[in-house]
């Protein structure tokens, strides 16, 4: 009950984090290269107030989420990763915690409105499922687990938190903000891509290793490997256009996109529409 409570403290701090983000971008425009200067006097403090109440209450949701997780660790004596419910809140609290980090490195809080929806959303559909702690099941007894989980998790928060800087990006291109302030977007997305993609590797990578050691084959073409395989060679494709073909801008952005859907799909339409090993994830 106490784990429960401190989840649900926890969604209703990321819900005012956002309400502040998004007062604070109302005073702020997307693009600073349009901003007036007496506009910029006036709103400066404002914007900034809202903005560091925001940043402040969303770390303070952020450090009872991590509570929560580590309590439910305890409580169950195994890594909280087991099913579904508790994979929906260890990839919110990842994409939390990548936000975080990105804020603090880059002086940024426009990111903080999306990036607290999709917590907040992420949480609301986990409450739909049953949160009671249930006994591992034998696939995953393993030390792998944890190793394997958290590259993942850590991997997807990176891409998530690149996607919505791409969604930015074409929605600043549409609006034709300037080019320095999109170039700032497309090169911060493309940073995170290339951060999180050994994340990605990691956990395909022991993830082949684990399902030897559980039923006694490197690959099997189960629904979720293979799908996250697909996953992993787009990220390879978007690095490749990247880094040797030049795409940038909107081309790279879309891929970035497809790139997160797949993602998505990898972590709950797999689940849901081709049932397989791992199903209970």
């Amino acid at each position: 009950m106490m784990n429960l409570n401190l989840m649900n403290l926890s969604l209703v701090i990321y819900f005012f984090a956002g309400i502040f983000y998004f007062i604070r971008l109302i005073f702020t425009p997307l693009d600073k290269s349009k901003q007036q200067d007496k506009l910029h006097y006036l709103t400066g403090f404002k914007k900034e107030g809202f903005g560091f109440f925001a940043s402040i209450i969303f770390i303070l949701g952020f450090l009872l989420h991590t509570v929560a997780i580590i309590n439910r660790w305890c409580q169950a004596h195994r890594p909280p990763f087991a099913n579904l419910y508790e994979s929906l809140i260890l990839f919110a609290w990842s994409i939390a915690l990548i936000y975080i980090i990105i804020e603090l490195i880059y002086k940024i809080r426009f990111l903080g409105v999306a990036v607290s929806l999709l917590v907040v959303f992420t949480f609301g559909f986990a409450s739909l499922l049953d949160s009671s702690i249930q006994p591992l099941v034998p696939a995953l007894q393993s030390n792998w687990l944890t190793i394997h989980v958290t590259s993942y998790f850590l991997g997807y928060g990176v891409v998530s938190v690149s996607f919505i800087l791409s969604i930015i990006y074409l929605i600043g291109f549409k609006k034709s903000y300037s080019a320095s302030w999109l170039a700032h977007l497309d090169i911060l997305s493309y940073r995170l891509i290339a951060f999180g993609f050994p994340f990605l590797t990691i956990g395909l990578t022991t993830g082949a290793v684990w399902a030897n050691v559980a039923w006694g084959s490197y690959w099997s073409w189960d629904p979720k490997e293979t799908w996250s395989l697909i996953t992993w060679l787009i990220y390879v494709l978007y690095l490749h256009l990247r880094l040797l073909r030049g795409w940038r801008g909107k081309k790279i952005a879309y891929l970035n996109i497809i790139g997160f859907l797949a993602v998505l799909f990898t972590f709950f339409g797999v689940n849901f529409i081709l049932p397989g090993l791992h199903s209970y994830l």
